[in-house]
């Protein structure tokens, strides 16, 4: 029997990064990707909504693809301090869980204020940089990087730093959430 890992996003910057991380850990494993619902808003604002957000993602996924071992969720949010926030949860099978958080960094304040009152941060992304899809490709970190870090890279962290439970279960008592 394969290995497959469900993520919970279809977005090319998120399965990518995934592809990324999971070959590698897991030679041979197969990786889908299925849309599943955050049930938090389009935006998260705070780690609140973003660490749910990411969850909700994890379990939908895991859920939805029959065979899975693993379920992951990526979630991007902006914290009201005006930083991006970005949150792994992996969520295995037998029950198994771990979170973690990615890179933190300050948005334009002039995006963070638009995001506040309601708007997602892709879109204005793609107005205040003339690009479109930007998060499906270089995200708003490879904006403001000029493209020395992209989005797709920015989840390999949190994406191998969510593995450590399962790669190293005898230092982890189960179940490891995280959380």
């Amino acid at each position: 029997m394969s290995f497959i890992i469900a993520v919970g996003s279809t977005n090319p910057a998120k399965t990518t990064a995934v592809k990324t991380i999971y070959e590698r850990a897991f030679p041979g494993c197969t990786v889908v990707a299925v849309d599943v619902p955050s049930g938090v808003p389009e935006q998260p604002i705070g780690p609140g909504e973003t660490s749910t957000g990411a969850r909700n993602r994890a379990r939908a996924a895991l859920a939805a693809v029959e065979g899975a071992r693993m379920g992951l969720g990526l979630e991007g949010g902006v914290d009201p301090d005006g930083s991006l926030i970005n949150c792994v949860a992996v969520v295995e099978s037998g029950g198994r869980e771990n979170l973690t958080w990615g890179v933190r960094f300050p948005l334009p304040p002039a995006v963070v204020a638009r995001v506040l009152r309601g708007e997602e941060l892709g879109p204005v992304m793609d107005e205040v940089s003339g690009r479109t899809e930007s998060k499906k490709q270089l995200g708003a970190v490879g904006i403001l990087t000029n493209g020395l870090f992209t989005r797709a890279e920015m989840w390999q962290g949190p994406l191998a730093c969510a593995l450590m439970p399962f790669l190293h279960p005898e230092l982890y008592p189960a179940p490891a959430t995280g959380y």
